[in-house]
């Protein structure tokens, strides 16, 4: 994809006013705390004092920046104050929680200390300086780390694809509150959980970390719930965010306003239970402003596909919306004729259920880049 890359003059100290704190001490940043690394420079320890403009003659030195999250939010919304202000080509070092806010402990038997009002927060978000409405931001996810031992999942009444839930009511009752704790194994890459009341007695599957809530401020100047995906990304769940993975969003305000959080240690398609094995996450990713560049729907990038995700309900429309955006994308980017596009896709694409248990569902479309030409 072509694109150029802005870059800030200035980097400002973090912005404040989070809407949720943990237990604990605090530091005196108040929303956090942050240090920056130049590649070629190394600033203060954090930003508290930092009033630091660089005056180099060409572009400027790209940087790491180290966040410790002390609050968080639980919504996608224009209005919210950067955790942090950042340059295009700038590297995050950060964290996130988990669904539950980390409320739920592993000796714990249900679910109830969730509260689906106050699941998915956020770290973030991340003002990157000189991204503007109708623009695009890129998001090269460089690593993500495993940062404790367990993780879970579990059935929520009224929450799930296979039982009454909050959207599609039923005569019969809800699924039966139950959680399930996976131990994690990093050394061996797998997710173990004890199944006493089955015949197999236990299972493991591959540990494959990824975000399920990922993306930008949405647009309208509206604030909309982390657990509800759309044109801006936030709860799509979908499992191919993983180490790696670039993703393109649209830039729907000033900053981009990026966040991350849902941090998932493995989960099947279409999260169908409606958890997947929930855990906190260390992560590192870098940003990029590509300038003048529309992007409708997010689009993601890995070694061997490129993928538009759709997010709407029936599930039917989610699929039309990201196809329809992988022909334009086929079409702008890459010299498709649309029909020719169209053929493509009815021919060779690869379709990916990502979520059917959010407000909205998710799909994503995928092509094998063996299709896209030699540039």
């Amino acid at each position: 994809m072509p694109f150029e890359t802005y870059y800030a003059k200035t980097l400002l100290h973090k912005g404040c006013c989070n809407s949720q704190k943990p237990a604990g001490p605090r530091n005196n940043m108040g929303g956090g705390s942050t240090m920056i690394h130049s590649r070629r420079l190394r600033a203060a320890p954090t930003l508290a004092t930092l009033g630091w403009v660089l005056t180099t003659g060409g572009p400027i030195a790209a940087k790491t920046i180290t966040y410790t999250p002390q609050q968080v939010y639980y919504t996608y919304c224009f209005s919210h104050p950067p955790a942090a202000r950042i340059a295009s080509g700038d590297t995050v070092v950060t964290k996130t929680r988990d669904a539950s806010n980390d409320l739920i402990q592993p000796t714990d038997k249900t679910t109830g200390k969730l509260d689906l009002s106050r699941a998915n927060p956020q770290t973030g978000p991340f003002f990157i300086e000189g991204a503007e409405p109708g623009d695009t931001l890129k998001v090269h996810i460089d690593k993500i780390t495993l940062n404790r031992n367990w993780g879970w999942g579990g059935a929520m009444p009224y929450f799930g694809a296979l039982a009454p839930e909050y959207k599609t009511m039923m005569i019969t009752p809800p699924v039966r509150d139950t959680l399930y704790v996976w131990k994690l194994d990093a050394r061996r890459g797998v997710a173990i959980l004890d199944m006493p009341k089955s015949k197999i007695g236990k299972v493991e599957v591959p540990v494959r970390p990824f975000f399920g809530t990922i993306g930008t401020a949405p647009s309208g100047k509206e604030c909309i719930s982390s657990l509800v995906p759309g044109a801006h990304g936030a709860n799509m769940d979908f499992n191919e965010v993983v180490q790696g993975a670039t993703l393109y969003f649209p830039v729907f305000e000033p900053g981009a306003l990026f966040m991350i959080g849902d941090g998932h240690a493995a989960q099947g398609d279409g999260e169908i239970m409606g958890a997947a094995i929930e855990t906190s996450l260390d992560v590192q990713f870098t940003v990029e402003v590509i300038k003048r560049k529309k992007t409708d729907w997010p689009r993601l990038e890995n070694d061997k596909y490129i993928m538009s995700i759709g997010s709407t309900r029936p599930l039917m429309d989610a699929l039309r919306l990201a196809c329809s955006d992988m022909v334009n994308w086929l079409s702008n980017d890459y010299g498709y004729d649309k029909m020719d596009a169209y053929q493509l896709l009815g021919q060779s694409a690869v379709i990916k259920v990502a979520n059917v248990v959010d407000p909205q569902y998710s799909v994503a479309c995928a092509v094998d880049k063996k299709y896209l030409p030699k540039r």
